[in-house]
């Protein structure tokens, strides 16, 4: 049986283990998908012991994106895009990345209505704003960065201190929250920001799904994309780099549908 996995810290949350088990029994695939509470500084170590129990591929989650991208063997132009890596797979004798997460944002913003080339604003500064990053300016999207600490290294987009009231006066065509504010256990949102009619507000937090975010897009009439949606494409297309195919979308969807409006 081949071994899958999700590794980050903290990852009880995570409801990447239900997708991809229910996708391997529909597609009759012997593999099983486990969790793994990993801290950045066991990675390698953990990675390694993965590897000796059958590990193929995993993906990676909050705060390890960043951290494998040194020790793969290669990686796609997306991870050297975004310095960022959540998905991997073992190949002659070393790991390879891809990143889903800004291919998702990509596929997700492309079955919106509305057009592209407008002005973007991505609230963080970790491996999801990263990708969010790269997906928008992909798409033509004029980006801003706005974060609460100082950034890890040299952004190649305009950058801004943590300034929540400025959310009150959006000039954005599409906001991104890539923090984890609004998270269950996190803390949440200082302000209530203010969105007009033709807003996109993306929301990569999925527990809950219907966050503050959301429910505020709702209320102003803009369009939202959750975070479960994000996380159903991701994952359907970290199959591209495991099997060489997508994953099936639909069965890994049916298997949260629980959470979608929680």
């Amino acid at each position: 049986m081949e071994l899958f996995a999700v590794f980050g810290q903290p990852i009880r949350h995570s409801l990447s283990p239900l997708m991809h088990n229910q996708a391997f029994v529909a597609e009759e695939k012997s593999a099983f998908y486990l969790p793994v509470s990993c801290p950045p500084e066991q990675l390698l170590a953990k990675l390694a012991g993965f590897r000796e129990l059958g590990g193929h591929g995993a993906n990676l989650t909050r705060p390890l994106k960043e951290h494998i991208v040194p020790h793969l063997a290669s990686y796609s132009p997306w991870v050297e895009k975004t310095g960022a890596a959540n998905t991997i797979a073992w190949r002659s004798g070393g790991w390879i990345g891809d990143n889903t997460d800004v291919q998702a944002l990509i596929s997700m913003l492309s079955r919106a209505p509305g057009a592209f080339q407008g002005n973007a604003l991505v609230l963080g500064q970790g491996g999801a704003a990263h990708a969010s990053v790269a997906g928008l300016e992909a798409l033509g999207y004029r980006v801003t960065v706005m974060a609460r600490r100082s950034p890890k290294r040299v952004w190649h987009t305009p950058w801004m201190d943590w300034e929540p009231e400025y959310l009150h006066y959006p000039p954005y065509d599409i906001v991104v929250n890539a923090t984890p504010l609004g998270q269950q256990g996190e803390s949440p949102w200082p302000v209530v920001p203010l969105f007009h009619t033709e807003t996109t507000v993306v929301d990569w937090v999925y527990r809950p799904n219907v966050t503050l975010l959301i429910q505020q897009a709702a209320q102003s009439g803009a369009r939202s994309i959750d975070g479960l949606s994000l996380l159903v494409r991701q994952a359907a297309l970290s199959w591209s780099l495991w099997f060489g195919h997508e994953g099936p979308e639909e069965v890994m969807k049916d298997a949260v549908k629980e959470y979608h409006d929680k």
